[in-house]
């Protein structure tokens, strides 16, 4: 057992000095359990992560027709860092693909180079509107499983908000 873990607290109600964790103290027999609960944190109204994302620096998006194929998508995302490729039909985001969707559904299968990205895609992507805070892309990126999210201005696609825009972002806010 360490220092720390042999101090001991004193109880509230008649100040005896107890094991830390004890539940009941030695003394008075009164209920030391709630003393050791963390106090919950709710970010304030002013937190960095309550700004919104047009205000973060997000990557450059790159774009292909859903006609376009495998191979072409390949090679963006080959020459491209952020790791996807936002499919578009007619102006409007139909899909996503990423370096982790080839090597999932595409690497090994011979023929789909050749096949349509639509074959292919993530289908309706969740997407981000620039008035979107951090921290909805933050729960966006952590419940769906995302590193990638389109993030779109009437429609139109303006960014893609990447793990990497976001960890940039935290530590500029933080470790600054």
């Amino acid at each position: 057992m360490t220092a720390a873990n042999r101090r001991s607290t004193a109880c509230p109600s008649c100040g005896t000095e107890n094991i830390p964790g004890s539940d009941i103290c030695q003394g008075c027999q009164s209920d030391l359990a709630r003393l050791d609960l963390p106090e919950t944190f709710q970010p304030a109204s002013d937190s960095d992560l309550l700004r919104p994302l047009a205000e973060a620096r997000l990557s450059k998006p790159v774009s292909i027709g859903a006609g376009a194929t495998v191979r072409e998508a390949v090679a963006l995302l080959a020459s491209d860092p952020n790791g996807a490729v936002v499919v578009v039909e007619d102006g409007a985001i139909v899909g996503i693909l990423t370096e982790r969707d080839v090597l999932k559904s595409i690497a090994g299968r011979e023929g789909l180079m050749a096949s349509a990205v639509r074959d292919v895609m993530t289908p309706d992507p969740v997407f981000l509107r620039e008035d979107d805070t951090m921290a909805v892309a933050l729960n966006k990126m952590s419940s769906g499983g995302f590193r990638h999210i389109p993030l779109v201005r009437d429609g139109e696609l303006v960014a893609l908000v990447t793990a990497t825009d976001v960890m940039n972002w935290v530590m500029g806010c933080f470790f600054d």
